[in-house]
């Protein structure tokens, strides 16, 4: 269908927004020791205010995708921040930690509905031979935030207290509504027939076992991941500014990541992207006891990490979307709950066997990591084998795009 409107404008306003959900969700790690001294709180209390976000947006994901999945785009988006934005205001200015608690529940929900909206939207927007690319600009605000926004807000945090890290998310949130209210076409991607229609898919043994595939490599990814500071200890002597270094390394190849998966998947296809990705982090959690005790090593190891963990994430939207294009909103939430199921499942699973920190079992958080990564790499496997042949031809184009409306009227 003709496009009156170009798309590749549109893409960055939704990456912002990526962005800061992406800041607010990884932030908070490096602030609980203010917000529990402030709070009157333990550290082990307040490590819940994490575990409470992720928790939340696991689970409202599906649900709020498949309440909102024939409402038009742009007005979830705008909603989406908006709650978002509240949701942080009030988190810096809790003045207790049940408060926080319930705050973080707010913001997490606001988060929830945004990220599979704008992922829908811009796979919606763009051709099909350009929707992996698209898809990863967006991704590409998740990552970013580890880059820019995560070290940028735990240094605000430090200097003017962890209240004005919420204030400073509370203020983008808005801003991006703004932008999206301004500059985003109304999006009407095409609907299913009533709610039991668009949960169908849901029940799709592909859409089953890509979800599985997004919910193993991320928690395996975790289990390391959450415990990274004690797990380079070797190669940083404790040192918070070469700790530092070696996450921007992991943050900087991250973003990498993400774009080199949006362009292989548009120019080799979903499947053999995925399978490349799953298998090099597997390779690189199994061999992190061997590089985790040298700075160099580790440096090498982080990015390799940054880059095959991110590239995974665009054949995965890519795949779903391409399924069912009517239930595309409440596909991708669903992977997005598998992900951010997967980080809290991680931190569990990683805490078990980690132990009391002791090298031995540190060194277990990698090849235990690689496992899960392996088990992935079966169930994508098997969810490429469900697929009919004739279907599998006929999704290679990718879905319909949006309405005429979706691509290029501005109301």
């Amino acid at each position: 269908m003709a496009r009156t409107r170009p798309v590749l404008p549109v893409l960055p306003v939704l990456a912002v927004g990526a962005f800061a959900i992406g800041t607010d969700t990884f932030v908070v790690a490096g602030v609980l020791p203010e917000v529990a001294g402030d709070l009157s709180a333990s550290l082990r209390g307040v490590g819940w205010v994490s575990t409470v976000f992720a928790l939340t947006y696991a689970v409202l994901a599906p649900v709020l995708g498949a309440l909102t999945g024939r409402l038009e785009r742009r007005t979830v988006l705008v909603i989406s921040l908006v709650v978002f934005a509240l949701g942080n205001a009030a988190s810096a200015l809790a003045p207790d930690l049940g408060t926080l608690l319930a705050a973080r529940v707010a913001t997490a929900a606001g988060a929830a509905l945004y990220i599979p909206a704008a992922s829908a939207s811009a796979g919606a927007l763009s051709a099909p031979e350009r929707r992996g690319r698209a898809l990863a600009v967006v991704l590409g605000g998740l990552s970013a935030a580890t880059v820019v926004g995560v070290p940028f807000g735990t240094w605000l945090a430090a200097d003017l207290g962890w209240r004005a890290t919420f204030w400073l998310l509370a203020g983008l949130g808005l801003l991006c509504a703004a932008a999206v209210a301004g500059g985003l076409p109304r999006i009407q991607l095409p609907a299913a027939p009533g709610l039991a229609a668009r949960l169908a898919p849901a029940r799709d043994p592909r859409v089953l076992f890509t979800v599985l595939t997004t919910l193993l490599f991320m928690t395996g990814g975790y289990l390391a991941l959450t415990y990274i500071g004690a797990v380079l200890h070797p190669a940083t002597g404790g040192d918070g500014t070469g700790l530092a270094l070696l996450l921007l390394v992991f943050g900087v190849t991250a973003v990498g990541g993400t774009v080199l998966g949006g362009r292989a998947t548009d120019r080799w296809g979903a499947t053999p992207v995925l399978l490349a990705s799953v298998a090099g982090l597997a390779a690189v959690l199994v061999t992190l006891p061997l590089t985790r005790d040298r700075a160099l090593t580790a440096a090498v190891a982080m990015a390799a990490w940054g880059v095959t963990a991110m590239a995974t994430q665009p054949p995965q939207q890519h795949r779903l979307f391409s399924i069912a294009p009517t239930s595309g909103p409440l596909l991708l939430s669903l992977n997005s709950s598998a992900t951010f199921a997967g980080i809290a499942l991680g931190g569990f699973l990683g805490g078990r066997v980690a132990g009391d920190g002791a090298a031995g079992s540190l060194d277990l958080l990698g090849p235990f990591g690689a496992g899960l990564a392996a088990l992935a790499l079966v169930t994508a496997l098997i969810g490429v084998r469900a697929t009919p042949r004739e279907e599998a031809t006929a999704t290679a184009a990718g879905p319909p795009a949006a309405t005429p409306e979706a691509a290029g009227k501005q109301s």
